[in-house]
């Protein structure tokens, strides 16, 4: 009697204990499972990396804000204007010339000619605009840079109602410097004024 009573005590708790177990696995898996794959977002970044590693590799930056280049001239009456001079690389200085709101660079090479790009006129087609803070220099030997790339921001409204638009400016700096793109804003804007550079260089855009 005591035997078969033992018996029926001890089958229904093996059979819970092997249930609690198969719970335990599907828990388990399930588990695994729901876990977020890894590989894309490290593909992501490994690919922004190269990215980055290239345009390190081809550009080199200097500032062109006005606050960190030497003032030459300045006068405030009469709508104001003001000459400044930035250092960039190899030898080349940029000088800064605004006008009544209106922004242009004189490319100086160590040797060689003066270059006014004419932002005003060629890009901006007379309206006011404004320069971006950094000038990037663009080359496979970063001592004899073949490309200057700046930002350019363009009143769409001279009352001030809507958004500058701000193009990216390609400018060749030999034989003598010029702009020969001038790239909208969109997606990968940067990206595509670097392949721009890369490249063959276009014609000079004329005013």
């Amino acid at each position: 009697m005591m035997r078969k009573l033992w018996v029926a005590i001890a089958i229904p708790m093996l059979w819970a204990c092997g249930a609690d177990r198969a719970a335990d696995g599907r828990a388990n898996e399930t588990a695994v499972k729901s876990e977020p794959p890894t590989q894309a977002p490290e593909n992501a970044m490994l690919a922004a990396n190269a990215v980055a590693r290239q345009a390190d590799e081809r550009s080199q930056f200097t500032s062109i804000d006005p606050p960190s280049c030497k003032l030459l001239e300045e006068n405030i009456e009469e709508g104001g204007w003001s000459r400044r001079l930035c250092n960039g690389v190899a030898g080349y200085k940029l000088e800064l010339t605004d006008s009544d709101l209106r922004q242009d660079i004189i490319v100086i090479p160590a040797k060689g000619d003066r270059s006014e790009l004419g932002l005003t006129e060629i890009v901006a087609l007379g309206a006011f605009n404004a320069l971006g803070k950094t000038a990037e220099w663009r080359g496979a030997d970063l001592s004899a840079p073949e490309v200057l790339i700046v930002r350019l921001g363009v009143a769409a409204d001279p009352e001030g109602r809507k958004p500058d638009v701000s193009n990216l400016i390609v400018a060749r700096l030999k034989p003598s410097a010029c702009i020969v793109a001038v790239v909208p804003p969109g997606a990968g804007q940067n990206e595509r004024a670097r392949a721009i550079a890369d490249r063959k260089l276009p014609a000079c855009l004329k005013g």
